[in-house]
């Protein structure tokens, strides 16, 4: 599982370092997915994997369109967890995210997934999570 908020720089080169908890979990690789809401989604091979079999099934299905898989297929990319720990964000998934070399990110435990956030966007994402409708209350008599 995948738990916990950590800030983290990211390098001149892209690189953001993994919590320890995190690269036990990934192993030497992981998928990058950039996700309609805005951040980098991290899933680990086997999960990925997974997600890509249901898609392709419910494809075969006639359930979800060509379009669909392969905006899963191009919206995402295998990358290897160095020696240290880190994984380079590329161009185009730093740019989906708002995140900057030289600047920070915001990882996010999100249990079967990693998020990687420009914190000012988590923070305005974090802040709507916790606003919720108050209860009704039934006035039956």
């Amino acid at each position: 599982m995948f738990v916990g908020e950590f800030d983290r720089s990211v390098d001149g080169a892209g690189r953001v370092a993994l919590p320890a908890e995190f690269r036990e979990r990934l192993g030497t690789s992981c998928y990058l997915t950039a996700h309609p809401k805005g951040y980098v989604s991290v899933s680990t091979v086997a999960d990925f994997d997974r997600k890509a079999a249901e898609i392709l099934e419910k494809y075969s299905r006639g359930e979800v369109t060509e379009a669909a898989v392969r905006k899963m297929g191009k919206g995402s990319n295998l990358v290897s967890v160095d020696k240290q720990g880190r994984i380079t964000l590329d161009e185009p998934n730093r740019a989906h995210a708002g995140i900057e070399t030289g600047g920070q990110a915001k990882l996010v435990g999100a249990l079967d997934r990693l998020e990687i956030w420009r914190p000012t966007r988590y923070d305005t994402i974090s802040d709507e999570d916790d606003v919720t409708e108050p209860n009704r209350v039934w006035n039956d008599t």
